[in-house]
């Protein structure tokens, strides 16, 4: 168990667990379909999470590192498939974070937030490197920033 997260309910861990993989999901089909460039990003920026990011927050990689590609398909087949329900559902989900975020170290939760931001950015702008334009849907850019997560700026 992560020590960050261990004094969480098991249901708030899962959620901090399974945060980068509901960003993956949220940005990845963003635009109604699920396009493989933007989930093998998501698939390469969370391995490289794993080892390359913040101390406490690359545990969190870790923890879905080896299983991240079938995790992703599990949560895009348990989502609705309209986009609009799927998106609605996916907010709700992450929105719970704003909840847990105070409840966390300030640093781990600050950093957090940030590799959550940094992942929706990247995979939102995979289809720059791949097919070298700007191919980001009004809707993308809406949800790249992941504002239904609140900056964590508590202190304990």
């Amino acid at each position: 168990m992560h020590s960050k997260i261990e004094h969480l309910s098991q249901k708030e861990q899962q959620l901090i667990l399974d945060s980068p993989l509901l960003v993956t999901v949220l940005i990845a089909g963003a635009d109604g379909n699920f396009d493989e460039a933007e989930i093998k990003t998501a698939i390469k920026i969370i391995h490289t999470k794993s080892y390359a990011e913040e101390k406490d927050v690359r545990g969190i990689f870790k923890d879905i590192d080896s299983h991240s590609e079938s995790a992703i398909d599990s949560l895009i087949y348990s989502m609705p498939t309209d986009l609009t329900s799927r998106t609605v559902s996916i907010t709700r989900k992450l929105e719970e974070l704003n909840e847990i975020m105070p409840k966390l170290e300030v640093q781990f939760a600050k950093d957090l937030y940030k590799s959550l931001r940094e992942l929706a950015y990247y995979i939102g702008h995979s289809h720059d490197s791949i097919l070298g334009i700007g191919f980001n849907l009004k809707v993308k850019k809406d949800l790249l920033h992941l504002d239904m997560i609140q900056e964590p700026f508590h202190n304990h």
